[in-house]
């Protein structure tokens, strides 16, 4: 993926640097590499993959070492005994008290313990715990596939706001090619307008009319151009990539595909959501929370292996231990109860949430038709509006050449052709963006 990444992105300065042109889909996968989103969302992928690596090593024994040494200032067995006579019998107690020989012995002094050196290495694997482990290992799995979820939705945001930029970009693209050709026309009609003017056939006020329409074009290049600049700064901080001004976008807004096309069922693309799936999930993590609950509850068994060296009172020795533990969480019985009513009644509001947001989640797949159905029609007016532009300019034009209307009303008509040309960009380009966030909404992949 790394070597993917920088290749595509070698690809894009190769592009830039002659100021070609790039696709929707390189786009995308500049989009999918780069953006520091997305990098933030894999990180915590691969996290939640250490998580469930982590949990399947509680299936294994858990060994543990220990070591300790101590020396002491003073000695912790210090005994001193007097000299006495012990009497000698024969073994029968009842003579004890009538001995008539005794045995010396001396004082004693001992004093030792002032030091001790230990090691100890164990191994405990759980037998039974309930449950815990298993459920844990699911838990782990659950969070992976939450996780991945949760990238899922940052890519898929990610891959609409790509295309906002793109098709953006392609209108002001258009839009520039529209006011250019507007432009030309004014250029042609001022060179018209002069001769008329040298002619004597014209005021100078229709000649200042041309000028300023002019003039008003020279302030809308400006502000595409600056509105160009702009967008593709934007659009070169979501790709990841530094910004340049020579690339461009390939598509054009002349291909537009009914919303038919697109159509899926609400009740079948609900189950491609990923928020529907982490409600699903949500209500499964809430029913494993419980069944962990229950094993805190159960009995522990467990056996161990052990080996311990021991160095003390001037002699050193080492031991091997064999052992098996038995815990019964009796005192916890009690509060366990209220702990599981308690899961009880979260998990029946992961379902309540679950049945709630589906049907939010419907209606807006529903309500992201009707915005695609709608955007389509607005390109049919939008269209409509262009086709009578047209042939009111041409009529404009036809009557000014005959002297039949003003100046000022061919402009006008001019005008009205070049806003409608506008307004037809806008409505495909939002239709085009309409489809990326509905294709979002029925869950479908973008890329």
């Amino acid at each position: 993926m790394k070597k993917l990444s920088i290749i595509i992105t070698l690809l894009f300065f190769s592009i830039a640097s002659i100021g070609q042109t790039i696709t929707l889909n390189t786009c995308k996968e500049l989009a999918i590499e780069n953006n520091k989103r997305l990098k933030e969302s894999q990180l915590k992928l691969d996290a939640s993959e250490k998580i469930k690596k982590n949990a399947f090593t509680k299936y294994f024994p858990t060994v543990s070492a220990s070591a300790t040494a101590f020396k002491s200032s003073k000695n912790f067995l210090d005994i001193k005994t007097e000299a006495m006579d012990l009497p000698v019998y024969d073994g029968n107690l009842a003579n004890l008290g009538t001995a008539t020989q005794f045995a010396y012995v001396p004082p004693i002094s001992i004093q030792t313990l002032d030091y001790a050196n230990t090691a100890m290495v164990t191994a405990v694997q759980p037998l039974y715990t309930g449950g815990r482990i298993r459920t844990g290992k699911k838990l782990a799995e659950l969070n992976g596939e939450v996780t991945q979820s949760k990238y899922n939705l940052t890519k898929s945001e990610i891959l609409v706001t790509t295309e906002d930029y793109y098709w953006n970009l392609v209108a002001l693209n258009e839009k520039t090619i529209t006011l250019k050709n507007y432009e030309k026309l004014l250029k042609e009609l001022l060179k018209e307008v002069g001769d008329f003017y040298d002619a004597g056939l014209v005021k100078k006020s229709d000649l200042l009319k041309v000028q300023l329409e002019l003039n008003k074009v020279e302030g809308n290049k400006l502000k595409l151009t600056n509105g160009t600049d702009i967008l593709k700064m934007a659009f070169s901080q979501h790709l990841g990539i530094p910004h340049t001004e020579n690339f461009n976008v390939q598509d054009s807004l002349t291909t537009i595909v009914p919303p038919q096309n697109y159509y899926a069922e609400t009740g079948s693309a609900l189950q491609n959501r990923e928020e529907f799936k982490m409600l699903n999930k949500a209500v499964e993590a809430e029913e494993l929370q419980k069944k962990m609950t229950n094993g805190e509850l159960l009995p522990q068994l467990a056996v161990g292996v052990g080996g311990m060296y021991l160095d003390m009172i001037d002699q050193d020795n080492t031991y091997g231990l064999a052992f098996a533990t038995v815990s019964i969480p009796i005192s916890d019985w009690w509060g366990g109860t209220y702990k599981k009513q308690e899961h009880k009644i979260k998990i029946d509001i992961a379902k309540n949430n679950l049945a709630q947001n589906s049907e939010l989640l419907q209606l807006q797949m529903s309500k992201a038709y009707k915005d695609l159905t709608e955007g389509y029609k607005q390109i049919d007016i939008a269209q409509t509006s262009v086709n009578q532009a047209v042939e009111y300019q041409k009529e404009m034009e036809d009557n000014y050449d005959a002297g039949l209307t003003s100046l000022s009303d061919l402009l006008e008509a001019r005008a009205i052709t070049q806003e409608a040309k506008d307004a037809i960009i806008d409505s495909k380009t939002k239709y085009k963006i309409t489809i990326a966030k509905y294709i979002q909404a029925i869950g479908e992949t973008q890329y």
